[in-house]
């Protein structure tokens, strides 16, 4: 069962599987990223993790557009008018006084995330954005991982680092 959430003038929307507990961090962190999409008239859908996937009738039903891709079996964060998106964190205890930190959280985040999905949404570690769009390059042209976008969470809401086929 699908529940809406919050519904914008311009169609927006954030709706949520009843099954979501939305009582977590992450799921704040989620519903955030879901809002800044809403705001711009886009429906999104925060959908639930699942431990049996494929064998599980709710997982084929609610993932069904992952059938036949290499992300059949993951369970990305949310959807955004056909899309899906993972948003990954980390440990906020973590100190970041070293820049190395920041930029090993940076990686280790778009590692977990394209797991999941092509399109990432990270947490703001405060890496330098010239130095997080060259390790996007270079993952998408040497290491050839597939990454159709990519956006920081920050205070002020979500910042495009990449977009497949944008200038």
């Amino acid at each position: 069962m699908i529940i809406s959430l919050k519904k914008y003038a311009n169609g927006g929307k954030i709706e949520v599987y009843n099954t979501v507990n939305q009582s977590t961090c992450d799921f704040k962190r989620i519903y955030a990223c879901c809002d800044y999409f809403a705001r711009q008239g886009k429906s999104t859908l925060i959908t639930p993790r699942f431990s049996d996937t494929i064998t599980n009738p709710d997982y084929v039903l609610i993932y069904a557009s992952l059938k036949d891709t290499k992300f059949w079996g993951k369970c990305p964060d949310f959807f955004v008018n056909g899309l899906w998106y993972e948003h990954e964190g980390y440990d906020i205890n973590k100190d970041f006084s070293d820049p190395k930190k920041r930029a090993d959280t940076f990686s280790e985040m778009l590692t977990r995330g394209v797991k999941q999905s092509d399109r990432i949404i990270v947490e703001d570690c405060k890496v330098g954005r010239r130095w997080a769009k060259k390790n996007i390059y270079n993952r998408i042209h040497f290491v050839r991982q597939f990454i159709s976008e990519v956006y920081i969470r920050t205070s002020e809401g979500l910042v495009q680092l990449y977009k497949k086929g944008a200038g």
